[in-house]
């Protein structure tokens, strides 16, 4: 902070320490100097004003005395300032308390008082109304990204209402019911929506920490440095990555040849079609399924991590630039008819020769999809290991890959998976 504005004052440091008989010493020879210029600007008047009534109002009374009680509590919150410039944090505490005590607003006083012309015209624009006139079409962005917090009010409530106002509440609280709305499953589109609200929530929106926060999740140690990207929102828009909020889904289509009917009708042909999903999880989970249900019906088992559903494949993923590559298992899920007669005793399972392990080997590309970033994966390699537990041998095979058979998958956005929120992003 600039200490230009600070008054020569207090530009004299105390040498011999900053104990309680100091301050009450430099308090009184505050009070002395104050009074005095008080009596030399009233002296002043008189002689200039001789035939003007001289006898002080009750208001000028009550203003002189609020002067002198703001710019003691200034005094003092500056003298805070200095010791905690110089790293004495507890002696400075004290200064803010006895400022505070006589100044509740002391502080954004200080703080808007502070800043240079140049600062403070930028934190009055972050408030206060824009001249379309003035700023063009090209320059708005630009002008949005130089918006600054205003500590003292965030947003403006438009009707009278007899609740407390979200506008009384501190920034940083807001921030963290933003973090609220993020969630650890990464819902940036409704941190998007938020942000629509108001200027203010617009800038909370946009905050270096929660990007921040955004970002680390999303790659983990992999994360790196800003670097070229400015901010960590840049980052996270312009980095590849998968999204979150939704699945990817592929249809696809064949035709099967059919059977002679009993009744000698002849039906040659019949259509097949079936969907694949792809669900992602921030904390590297994934899961894969081939289903000929609706979508409607097969999204909603996909919302956990621990669902188990018939011919589920469920892995993990790691990014390496625009690519991504993952290992999926087949999910076991229980066979009830071994548990049919419980009373009889089980017969000794035996080695099958047939029983297997798989293990899939799937890598896609990051692609955009029309107006929409990272909204679409493009296979680049499918294959499956199979291990004979039996014999212990070990089988690969590559699947051949066309856009008929394996199209690309398309993001669809799914309310649901991230309709509850059970803890903010940490």
């Amino acid at each position: 902070m600039e200490e230009d504005y600070i008054p020569s004052l207090f530009d004299k440091e105390d040498e011999e320490g900053y104990g309680p008989t100091d301050l009450l010493s430099q308090l009184e020879n505050f009070r002395q100097q104050w009074k005095q210029e008080l009596m030399k600007k009233h002296n002043d008047t008189n002689d200039s004003n001789t035939n003007a009534n001289q006898t002080p109002t009750v208001e000028e009374e009550v203003t002189k005395s609020y002067i002198t009680v703001e710019e003691e509590a200034k005094f003092l919150f500056y003298k805070g300032m200095k010791l905690e410039q110089s790293g004495h944090l507890y002696e400075a505490i004290k200064y803010y308390r006895e400022a505070t005590h006589l100044d509740s607003e002391i502080e954004f006083k200080c703080y808007s008082s502070g800043k240079s012309p140049r600062e403070r015209q930028e934190s009055e624009s972050s408030v206060g109304s824009i001249d379309q006139d003035e700023i063009l079409d090209d320059d708005l962005v630009t002008h949005f990204q130089k918006l600054q917090i205003d500590h003292r009010k965030i947003c403006q409530q438009q009707f009278e209402q007899n609740a407390t106002h979200i506008s009384v509440l501190p920034v940083e609280l807001l921030i963290y019911i933003f973090k609220w709305v993020v969630s650890p499953d990464l819902d940036i589109k409704q941190l998007e929506i938020l942000s629509e609200v108001s200027r203010g929530f617009h800038i909370c929106a946009r905050d270096d920490g929660i990007w921040r926060q955004i970002c680390s999740r999303t790659w983990g140690p992999n994360t790196g440095k800003l670097r070229k990207y400015v901010s960590w929102r840049n980052m996270f828009i312009n980095r590849p990555h998968v999204l979150f909020n939704g699945c990817y889904i592929s249809r696809t289509s064949y035709m099967r040849v059919g059977e002679k009917s009993l009744d000698s009708f002849y039906k040659p042909w019949h259509l097949v079609e079936y969907f694949r999903y792809m669900r992602f999880f921030p904390d590297g989970v994934m899961l894969m399924m081939s289903s000929s249900e609706d979508p409607y019906t097969t999204l909603s088992k996909l919302r956990s991590e621990s669902t188990r559903e018939q011919g589920l494949l469920k892995g993990r993923y790691r990014f390496n630039g625009d690519r991504i590559t993952s290992v999926l298992k087949r999910v076991k899920t229980k066979d009830s008819s071994l548990n049919y007669y419980p009373w009889k005793r089980q017969p000794r399972q035996q080695i099958d020769p047939n029983d297997m392990e798989q293990t899939f080997q799937v890598e896609m590309e990051i692609q955009n999809h029309k107006d929409r970033c990272h909204a679409k994966l493009v296979w680049l390699h499918y294959s499956v290991t199979t291990c004979y537990k039996a014999t212990g041998q070990l089988n690969e095979t590559d699947f051949e890959l066309n856009n008929k058979n394996y199209p690309p998958l398309l993001f669809s956005r799914v309310l649901s998976y991230t309709a509850e929120s059970e803890s903010p992003l940490e």
